[in-house]
């Protein structure tokens, strides 16, 4: 009777090591993977473009200057034929 509990608890105990050793090698693969999102993020940050860290306008002063009356005479033309179909 002894020796049969003593058998059951060393293959209980050689059942936890395995799992042991698979939850270390998961941890470890979380890990490095957790480092190698560390090192990337800025890179990604930079180049996904982040719009708070340009320095310059995409447009000068007389583009945006055009666009800004283009779009005031689409507007005015739309509201124009809105008040049409009344």
């Amino acid at each position: 009777m002894l020796s049969n509990r003593r058998r059951i608890l060393e293959l209980a105990l050689e059942s936890l090591e395995n799992k042991k050793k698979q939850l270390d090698q998961e941890m470890a693969e979380i890990a490095r993977e957790l480092r190698g999102a560390a090192k990337a993020a800025p890179i990604l940050a930079q180049s996904a473009g982040g719009g708070s860290s340009r320095k310059h306008s995409r447009f000068s002063k007389e583009e945006r200057l055009r666009r800004s009356q283009r779009m005031k005479a689409y507007w005015d033309n739309w509201r124009k034929k809105k008040a049409r179909q009344k």
